[in-house]
């Protein structure tokens, strides 16, 4: 519930723009490590003070290479600590990004980098034959950067492959001799730094046009309302081609001299949490779900009579010790943890309250926020003191939000893109008198805390005239741990053309179902996932009112195509769904 409505925002200090944050850290915590990375299987650590110079250097490279203000370069890679680096030395020059989702065809990408005219790409030795593939098909590609030390690759076009370190360094002998070119650039913070491409067939997906302006006066609300500093980890586990991922998971502890470490592995998040000890982490609900699930697998095992006792016992000692308390008595899970979990921050989706719940009873904040990449990305966060878990936050500090009549949530803010990359009619539909409509419906309650009802484009309309929202209905599907994922959708129409009723697509949670059987002694079949589906499905549901409920269902195996910031492609599968509907179970 929320609580202490007069709740003050953090006092920060605000920075003009990219450059003038990077330089400010780099000075202000000098030695502090912003980042944590493996090499040769060793933990090892570059300082902020290293790191500000090598985007410097970066930086003067680029210039001297020809690349300036205006021009466009691409980031082809997995998360690393270098794509930083060269986010911020093109932006330091004027320049503009184009991050890059790495599971994209090539066909794909080789849209992307035309529609920008992208002069430079920055890849990683893993994605180097790709980078230069495209570079034989691209006249706009002038180089290919990699970030692994290599030798030239046969294939390599003639002086238009460089290694990150050949450029860093060629730009750290500049500035050694005085040259002042990078040095006396003046930065525009409203000129684009960075272009985002929204998932979608690449016929649909746009272009995201964003400023330093938007970037910063992002990061620093969120600074506002939410806190870390130089003492805080941040373990990072999203790609950094989502603004989710690289306004709060790199600029922002950037901002506030805290270190990151990169994931090099979902499945092996529960080791680096242990490994680095990282103090907060930023995700999915998917993610956080999964770790909830294994927790409850544990409490199962157990016995959940203990379990209870020891909810009961930090519900009363942490009245009186505050938090510490939760975090001694569940002492054994936080040190699965490393010891120092304190703050989880989910975003891309709802999160079940029931998670939430959960973290918090062992001592462990948890936030959501709602944002949207034209937004740069967060429009509305909860507060560790100030939250709502059926909520998707509180407005930002600079972000003003209102209603419109058919409960589209809109929105208006220096965070706010300056369109779609050369669509001039997309951003006419969706920014209009100053305001952008975020194409999701919801309300503000009384308190101020913005509600998603979900997608405009998801409602199911009844025959009724009744709206159902798909992502409601999965929410409470998803609870069940049967429940792997699930896609909510309309019913085939029937002989009248109206949809009476509500279907669903579900995915089975096939460990789940493992380990009924062998503890019931069951052999595993298609009646008993269906009669077991049947019964979570009805108690699921029993929640939402009687024509919200699921009426019928389908079963796959196979889990839904997802974007990489793990939410299901959710157009891949409107019309399949339809077409396998009749032989739906009731």
């Amino acid at each position: 519930m929320a609580k202490n409505r007069n709740y003050p925002w953090y006092e920060i200090e605000k920075v003009s723009d990219l450059r003038n944050m990077i330089e400010n850290s780099g000075s202000r915590f000098a030695t502090n490590p912003a980042f944590l990375f493996k090499k040769g299987g060793k933990l090892q650590s570059i300082s902020y003070r290293e790191f500000k110079d090598g985007v410097f250097a970066l930086g003067a490279g680029l210039l001297e290479s020809g690349f300036g203000p205006g021009q466009s370069a691409a980031l082809l890679s997995e998360s690393r600590w270098e794509w930083g680096l060269c986010f911020l030395a093109v932006a330091c020059t004027n320049g503009t990004n184009v991050p890059l989702d790495k599971d994209l065809k090539a066909g794909d990408l080789r849209f992307i980098l035309e529609e920008t005219g992208a002069q430079v790409l920055f890849t990683s030795a893993r994605y180097l034959d790709l980078a230069l593939e495209l570079q034989t098909q691209l006249p706009c590609l002038q180089q290919v950067v990699c970030l692994d030390r290599v030798k030239p690759p046969e294939n390599a076009a003639g002086g238009k492959f460089l290694s990150l370190a050949d450029l860093t360094d060629a730009g750290a002998r500049l500035l050694k001799q005085g040259r002042s070119r990078f040095t006396d650039l003046k930065i525009d913070p409203h000129v684009p730094v960075s272009i985002v491409y929204t998932s979608g067939t690449m016929g649909s997906a746009k272009g995201v046009v964003l400023s330093q302006h938007n970037i910063v006066s992002n990061m620093t609300d969120m600074c506002q309302a939410v806190y870390i500093d130089d003492k805080d980890l941040l373990l990072s586990v999203l790609p950094l081609n989502h603004t989710y991922e690289s306004t709060c998971g790199l600029l922002t502890p950037l901002y506030r001299g805290s270190s990151v470490y990169y994931s090099e592995n979902l499945r092996q998040v529960a080791n680096q949490m242990q490994e680095v000890r990282a103090t907060v982490i930023l995700g999915v609900p998917l993610l956080f779900q999964a770790i909830y699930r294994k927790i409850m697998e544990g409490v199962r095992e157990k016995g959940t009579g203990k379990f209870k006792a020891a909810k009961a016992a930090a519900s009363l000692s942490s009245a009186v010790l505050g938090n510490s308390a939760r975090r001694f008595i569940f002492s054994a899970v936080h040190k699965k943890f490393g010891g120092r979990l304190r703050l989880l921050i989910s975003g891309g989706a709802a999160s079940d309250p029931e998670v939430a719940r959960l973290f918090r009873t062992l001592g462990i904040k948890f936030i959501q926020g709602y944002g949207l990449t034209e937004c740069s990305p967060i429009l509305a966060v909860n507060r560790p003191d100030f939250f709502k878990d059926d909520a998707a936050g509180y407005p930002l500090p600079s972000v003003r939000i209102r209603i419109a009549e058919d409960q589209e949530i809109c929105a208006q803010g220096p965070n706010i893109m300056s369109g779609y990359y050369q669509k001039p009619e997309a951003t006419a539909e969706v920014v209009q008198d100053g305001w952008f409509y975020t194409g999701d419906l919801g309300y503000l309650d009384d308190d101020g805390f913005l509600h998603i009802h979900g997608r405009k484009k998801a409602v199911i309309v009844l025959s009724s005239g009744k709206n159902v929202y798909a992502e409601e209905v999965e929410a409470c599907l998803n609870r069940s741990p049967f429940v792997l994922e699930s896609l909510a959708w309309e019913g085939p129409e029937a002989p009248s053309g109206k949809v009476d009723e509500v279907h669903a697509t579900i995915v089975p949670n096939r460990e789940e179902f493992d380990r009924h059987c062998k503890e019931k002694g069951l052999q595993l079949s298609d009646q008993l996932v269906e009669d077991v589906l049947k019964q979570e499905i009805r108690k699921q549901c029993a929640v939402l009112p009687y024509y919200k409920r699921v009426r019928k269902f389908t079963i796959r195996w196979e889990e839904f195509d997802k974007t990489t910031s793990r939410k299901i492609k959710r157009y891949l599968y409107t019309e399949k769904v339809k077409r396998v509907g009749e032989k739906a179970s009731n």
